[in-house]
């Protein structure tokens, strides 16, 4: 049977998802560890896939995708035919509805709400919150008092910020939505704008600014879109639907005329605009969503980009990942904006993984793949031995791997591999590797994997011993957050930084969307203290070798230009930089 394609907008993060809700729902239910693994790897097959899964279900090539089965495929076939999953849709049954939403909840996964559910009858929020305050979930086993204020924070964590998206998420959805209007036929200018086009790493809607001269040529669409809920309010020029993801969808309608004004305005913080508008209003203008207009009277300006509009007000043009109310408009009237970071400085990728340990690709299709993005290096960062789940590297496949690597290099003229390892920070803060290995190797990343919930002082003392090794060059993911799901842990960054000026150690901004770690305020902390930064990938696909532009996003948002980056190096400077 043949898919019919047209209203895929998002489908292949719609069947990862099923696949992961799947895996978490027979985990609850104790269910066989293979099955379990299958599911959660097909899901983050289907999630890496650049085509679309309906059209390589339709030509017969889905079963050739690591981790798709003929069991994988004949549920994918359910959901792109009905939108349904028949064992998705049993497992909801037969798990209460409330224990879904608590497994969102950080640190708290399948089996331990199998063990609140079943201990204390616990099936929501409110009655797990009502359990900790009342010290009953200290009393089972693995769980403590730690646990019960962990899970406090994390509920009040919940209530304050409702309704998030993480970047990467939101962007998806905002370029879907981009896509199926023009697919419904509204061949009009769209963009994405708000806080995705500063690229704020949590968003809590998704806004698109269209040209069109008729709001209902434009609703009209939206209100057939499957995954969109009813108008939650309507003006004259712009309205707000409710989503299935939790954040609000809002679209603004414009003529051709008020474009470039309304991107202005729709882009920047609010706070960025006022300062914008009194800076205007001083040079004799008053600016709002509609155009620039002279205090003494007239038309708007013609202006064919924001460039223009920042120019009539004797200012530099403020890129939106600036627009924050920082200090960046009086830089701009004073000429003193940096020259921000973009794509086209980077040289390579330092933080890399392999089939060789948890990765989907082989060291040359990886290379192969930074080749074609233009890079001139790479690093080959597998795990270390310890991290079991990773599949991490014994020593002597480890020195294996590094001879593969030296003999790799010898194909290529315009390209270096690196030979590399990300190795784990152990809970002492001993190293998972031994000095004489790691003395050998080219790029060092040295990260935490376990031990989170240790306190503030014990993980920052074994941060700062991984900082101390001479051997080390790159600290990964320095405070180990996962955006929407786990807290960064309690470690004193500050202190991680200022050890990284005195050693000479890099920090690294990690570009997966799901982690953006380091931070902007921490990276404008580190530019400051004289700390070079690192912008990684942690890729462990191919697909994931593109989100390097989510790192790039963190350093612009935190005025990094070029030289604080040593990936943006030249091959002979870089080595000299990690020789140091």
């Amino acid at each position: 049977m043949r898919i019919e394609t047209g209203r895929l907008a998002v489908r292949n993060m719609e069947i990862a998802w099923v696949f992961y809700q799947i895996a978490d729902l027979l985990e609850f239910k104790g269910d066989d560890f293979f099955k379990i693994r299958a599911y959660r790897k097909a899901a983050r097959a289907i999630a890496g896939l650049e085509e679309s899964a309906a059209d390589l279900y339709n030509s017969g090539k889905l079963i050739e995708v690591p981790g798709v089965g003929k069991n994988i495929m004949a549920k994918i076939g359910e959901l792109l035919t009905s939108g349904q999953c028949q064992l998705h849709e049993r497992l909801k049954r037969e798990v209460p509805a409330g224990l879904l939403e608590l497994m969102s909840l950080p640190g708290l996964g399948p089996k331990k709400i199998g063990l609140l559910h079943e201990r204390l009858g616990i099936s929501s929020i409110a009655e797990l919150e009502e359990a900790a305050r009342a010290k009953k979930i200290r009393e089972l086993p693995g769980m403590g008092s730690r646990t019960e204020q962990e899970i406090i924070r994390g509920i009040g964590r919940l209530k304050r910020k409702p309704n998030q998206l993480p970047l990467g998420a939101a962007r998806e959805l905002a370029a879907g939505f981009s896509r199926y209007l023009k697919q419904m036929g509204v061949d009009r200018r769209v963009e994405v704008t708000g806080a995705i086009r500063r690229w704020a790493p949590m968003v809590d809607r998704i806004d698109l600014l269209v040209v069109a001269a008729d709001m209902q040529d434009v609703q009209e669409p939206f209100a057939l879109h499957p995954d969109l809920g009813d108008v939650v309010w309507r003006e004259e020029d712009r309205f707000q639907l409710a989503s299935r993801w939790g954040v609000p969808v809002e679209i603004y309608i414009v003529p051709e005329s008020e474009y470039w004004y309304a991107l202005l305005w729709s882009t920047g913080s609010p706070a960025h605009y006022r300062r914008l508008q009194v800076m205007a209003w001083k040079r004799g203008w008053r600016l709002n969503k509609c155009g620039l207009y002279p205090r003494s009277g007239g038309d708007a300006a013609a202006v064919h980009s924001e460039e223009e509009i920042y120019r009539l007000l004797e200012l530099q043009y403020v890129p939106p990942e600036l627009r924050e109310n920082e200090g960046e408009l009086s830089a701009a009237g004073n000429g003193t904006l940096p020259r921000l970071l973009n794509a086209g400085d980077i040289r390579g990728d330092l933080h890399v993984h392999t089939n060789w340990s948890d990765g989907m690709n082989s060291i040359e299709e990886m290379a192969q793949r930074a080749r074609e993005k233009g890079y001139r290096y790479m690093a080959i960062t597998d795990h270390s031995t310890s991290l079991k789940v990773a599949r991490g590297l014994s020593r002597e496949k480890l020195l294996m791997q590094h001879e593969t690597i030296r003999q790799l290099n010898r194909q290529w003229e315009d390209f270096q591999l690196f030979t590399g390892i990300e190795v784990d920070i152990l809970t002492d803060g001993r190293l998972d590797c031994p000095d004489e290995i790691l003395a050998g190797i080219d790029v060092v990343v040295a990260s935490v994997h376990t031990g989170f919930k240790q306190d503030r002082a014990t993980i920052t003392r074994r941060m700062l011993a991984a900082i101390e090794n001479e051997h080390v060059d790159i600290i990964g993911h320095p405070t180990g957050r996962l955006l929407g799901h786990r807290e960064p842990y309690a470690v004193d960054v500050e202190a991680i930084i200022e050890a990284a000026a005195r050693h000479k150690k890099i920090l690294e901004i990690n570009a997966s969307p799901d982690r953006l770690d380091l931070d902007e305020f921490y990276v404008r902390l580190a530019r400051e203290s004289g700390v070079l930064i690192a912008i990684n990938t942690d890729a462990h696909d191919l697909r994931r070798l593109e989100e390097m532009e989510f790192g790039i996003s963190v350093a612009r948002r935190a005025w990094l230009e070029p030289g604080h980056v040593i990936n943006t190096y030249e091959f002979d400077d870089l080595v000299r930089v990690l020789q140091r």
